[in-house]
């Protein structure tokens, strides 16, 4: 079955529902109408009966000619065709304008005619007396509403089903447009919007909803494409690195000390390509929210001590003071251990490339408000404030000359692991006075197992 258009479904729903509205109404309307008129017509023959009682009551004698003229002279007055019809309480006929008109009575379940049977006192004696009054003029006028009928709803439908395709077809007329529009943009163009309507309805508010989405969809595309690209760039350089170092040890006969320094130089850009490519595996899994970090109580002051004590070795080499200060008394938070390590260990290195030697690096933590802090702090050469917005983004460094410190992803990996962790790293930062990069974690009442 082909597909319909909205316009089209509107339309179809507006001529039944008005169907249904007109059919309600107009059966609604003929059977008020015939009720009505047929009251009329009771209310009449009501009238006719006082009438005749009075006529009755007027007579002085039983004459039974006299009461035959007076009746006669009763029903010629009320004209319209109306039946009158006497008998005493014996069932003789007493009067009958049927007989005089040359009409026959109609029975009791006649549905032309409307009749009403009352008993009457005259000069003492009951009688019974048959009114009857006939209905064509109500059929006529039930019939020419009928014929309005059938010809006014079937117009009045026509009319407004036209009227209803025009004002939904003009009411969708947007819709087409931004459907043209969206068919336009593609990965090419993302930055295209599409045109919102100052309507303050419904059709500005899915506009500005769709303009939104290419928005976060435009952002992402072009966060994608550098990340791509400057994924691509930072594995060129060791890999050009390494082909250069082959190639070089490889063209003529070298001392075996030249082959060594050749294949350290190669096994060191190789350590630094499987880094990165580990790294871009761990963000990767992160933006396909595949990364999985159990959390349960984690003693902090312990773990500082123990990646500290890892990390001093290191500190010492680049000539740097690594101490640790935990808080006194408990420090559990509900985390997960190896994502907390592994952000320990990048803000460590983080602050080591960037303390000259002989400065100062602390890792410690300390409570407030129920919750604990871990801090990492040094006394380096800090961050400048157009930087510091920055300094999360994936590849980004600040100071580009420095390729050998790092890709640029560490800091990265950190935050998504604080956001893992509901949290977030704050930093604080001085031109020549170091930084400090913080991670608060609600404190657990629960001790560690």
């Amino acid at each position: 079955m082909p597909a319909q258009s909205i316009r089209l479904r509107l339309t179809m729903w507006y001529f039944l529902v008005l169907l249904a509205g007109l059919g309600l109404f107009g059966a609604g309307t003929w059977f008020g109408l015939e009720h009505r008129l047929i009251a009329g017509v009771d209310e009449r023959l009501a009238q006719r009966a006082r009438g005749l009682q009075s006529v009755l009551d007027a007579l002085d004698s039983d004459d039974q000619p006299e009461l035959e003229d007076d009746l006669s002279d009763f029903a010629k007055q009320t004209g319209d065709n109306s039946l009158l019809e006497i008998r005493d309480s014996e069932g003789a006929l007493i009067f009958s304008s049927a007989n005089h008109a040359g009409l026959s009575l109609p029975g009791p379940d006649d549905p032309s005619w409307r009749v009403l049977r009352s008993r009457m006192m005259y000069a003492g004696k009951p009688y019974d007396v048959l009114l009857a009054v006939p209905l064509t003029d109500v059929r006529v006028i039930m019939r020419d509403f009928r014929n309005l009928l059938l010809l006014m709803i079937p117009l009045v439908l026509m009319i407004a089903s036209g009227g209803g395709y025009w004002i939904s077809r003009r009411a969708l007329t947007p819709v087409d447009e931004i459907t043209r529009v969206a068919k336009s943009i593609t990965v090419q163009n993302l930055s295209r919007r599409l045109v919102v309507p100052d309507t303050s309805d419904e059709l500005q508010r899915m506009s500005e909803a769709w303009n939104d989405v290419l928005q976060r969809l435009d952002t992402a595309i072009q966060r994608i494409r550098r990340f791509t690209a400057d994924a691509s760039h930072e594995l060129r350089t060791p890999v050009a690195l390494i082909r250069a170092t082959a190639e070089l040890a490889l063209r003529s006969e070298r001392e075996p000390e030249y082959y060594r320094a050749s294949l350290s130089t190669i096994e060191s850009e190789a350590t630094r390509m499987t880094d990165l490519t580990e790294s871009l595996l761990v963000l990767a899994r992160t933006d396909s929210n595949s990364v999985e970090m159990p959390l349960g109580p984690v003693d902090l002051n312990r773990i500082i001590t123990e990646v500290a004590a890892l990390s001093r070795p290191a500190a010492e080499t680049r000539g740097l003071t690594l101490n640790a200060m935990p808080v006194g008394g408990p420090a559990t938070v509900l985390a997960n251990e190896a994502g907390i390590r592994r952000l320990l260990f990048i803000l460590l290195d983080n602050a080591f490339k960037h303390t000259p030697s002989g400065g100062t690096v602390t890792l410690s933590t300390k409570l407030a408000e129920g919750k604990v802090t871990i801090s990492v702090c040094d006394s380096g050469e800090g961050i400048s404030s157009e930087d510091l917005p920055h300094i999360f983004e994936r590849f980004y460094r600040a100071d580009r000359s420095r390729s050998s410190n790092g890709a640029g992803l560490g800091l990265s990996i950190a935050q998504m692991i604080a956001d893992l962790h509901g949290s977030k790293i704050e930093v604080e930062s001085t031109v020549g006075s170091g930084s400090c990069f913080c991670l608060s974690l609600n404190l657990q009442t629960q001790p560690v197992e």
